[in-house]
């Protein structure tokens, strides 16, 4: 089929997208999470700074109107002084001690406070009437500083162009065949809360899911994140329920999905998370947090249509930038000829597609029986298309094949 015909049929009305009734506020964002906790007797300075910290993305707020025994889970507090200088004091030392960013907030405050903050070492002090236009300044600059101590992984989402394209099984073959080629930790998220099958695909048995990290979010330290999913060598995986978006109550917790998605970030090399269920509310902040997109697609028009109204949510709606986002054919079959690699470019407007072949029995193989795929003994080309796939995007260190004659004969499985 020409390019011109393709782009015809693929082409989708505007009314097949959804129009935003209301633009929502852009949120300020910071370069990295913070879990905060506010320190404050009085309740409406709370629901002051609650509505305030509320338009700062990448913030996790907790209050509290005394200093809790523990407090480790928090990279910052912020201590609002209204009265009681000595408690105040004690509040000052007792955080220094423990090492915790300390900022504090008020009019009029105490000389003797401020110079015993001074001495501790407090980011800042800001008055009541200053928070608009410095806390956000303060916070980020916090972020910042933490942002240099740490290693934070890449997260990739693998994406259905449409319902039952394959993302399941290509985000199973990257995890395995990536943890095989480097040491690097890398982590997967089942994000089907349909179905949830990596488990079964990779043959772990899962005892702790997705819902249960984000019921526990606040116990979830840097150990508790490693030793929570279930591991083959440097392989983790964070499974799901099957069905759990049936469950209204359960919903409310994924609130907790972004906090969740940094703490896992900061704790591996490569993160990938399976959204073979397409954009899903719930799911949403994984989206957010990407910065590569593989959109699984295959050789037929009702697949690219359908994959093209996905690009078009992301890039238009979502403020997704297109160079991000790469096609793979999945189960690609050089015997259809009627839509070829350079027909899927031009109709979906994507340079970067790669392919998987078409090998049922073996895809079959390994879905049955939870067979890493890279021990498979029919596995020699599929495998190579992944490579393929992880060399010219995953943010990792592969060893360089030697070249040989059939190397060199065939080349490698990018479309360009």
């Amino acid at each position: 089929m020409n390019s011109k015909s393709i782009n015809n049929v693929v082409d989708l009305p505007d009314s097949r997208l959804t129009v935003t009734d209301k633009p929502s506020i852009k949120k300020q964002s910071l370069p990295i999470h913070l879990s905060v906790l506010v320190i404050c007797t009085d309740l409406n300075i709370q629901l002051e700074l609650a509505s305030q910290l509320s338009l700062i993305g990448n913030l996790n707020v907790e209050f509290t109107e005394k200093i809790p025994e523990q407090f480790s889970q928090f990279e910052l507090v912020i201590l609002v002084i209204n009265d009681g200088k000595n408690i105040c004091h004690q509040i000052i030392e007792k955080l220094s001690a423990k090492h915790m960013p300390t900022l504090l907030l008020g009019d009029g405050i105490d000389a003797d406070i401020i110079r015993t903050a001074m001495h501790h070492h407090v980011l800042d002090i800001i008055p009541f009437k200053d928070i608009e236009q410095e806390l956000f300044n303060t916070l980020t600059v916090s972020a910042n500083d933490i942002l240099k101590t740490k290693k934070v992984a890449p997260l990739i989402s693998i994406i259905n162009g449409k319902s039952g394209s394959g993302a399941s099984f290509i985000t199973a073959c990257l995890g395995e065949i990536s943890a095989d080629l480097c040491q690097d930790e890398i982590a997967l998220i089942d994000a089907d809360l349909h179905y949830g099958t990596l488990a079964d695909a990779l043959n772990f048995k899962a005892n702790y899911y997705l819902s249960d990290a984000l019921n526990e979010i606040n116990k979830l330290d840097n150990v508790a994140i490693k030793s929570m999913m279930t591991k083959r060598k440097n392989l983790s995986l964070l499974a799901s329920k099957a069905y759990t978006q049936l469950d209204n109550e359960q919903n409310k917790s994924f609130e907790h999905l972004e906090q969740l998605l940094w703490k896992i970030k900061l704790n591996h090399d490569l993160v990938l998370a399976d959204l073979s269920r397409g954009l899903d509310l719930l799911t949403l902040p994984l989206v957010l947090l990407s910065s590569q997109f593989l959109i699984v697609v295959q050789q037929n028009i009702v697949s690219l249509r359908e994959a093209k109204a996905l690009i078009q949510q992301l890039t238009e709606k979502m403020g997704v930038n297109k160079n991000t986002i790469n096609i793979i054919v999945n189960r690609h079959s050089k015997k259809v000829t009627n839509i070829t690699l350079e027909d899927i470019k031009k109709a979906l407007l994507i340079d970067s597609v790669f392919y998987v072949s078409n090998n049922y029995q073996l895809a079959s193989s390994c879905t049955d029986l939870g067979s890493p795929l890279a021990k498979l003994t029919e596995n020699k080309i599929i495998h190579k298309e992944i490579c393929t796939i992880i060399k010219k995007v995953f943010p990792i260190k592969v060893p360089e094949e030697k070249p040989n004659f059939f190397k060199k004969l065939f080349g490698g499985h990018h479309a360009t």
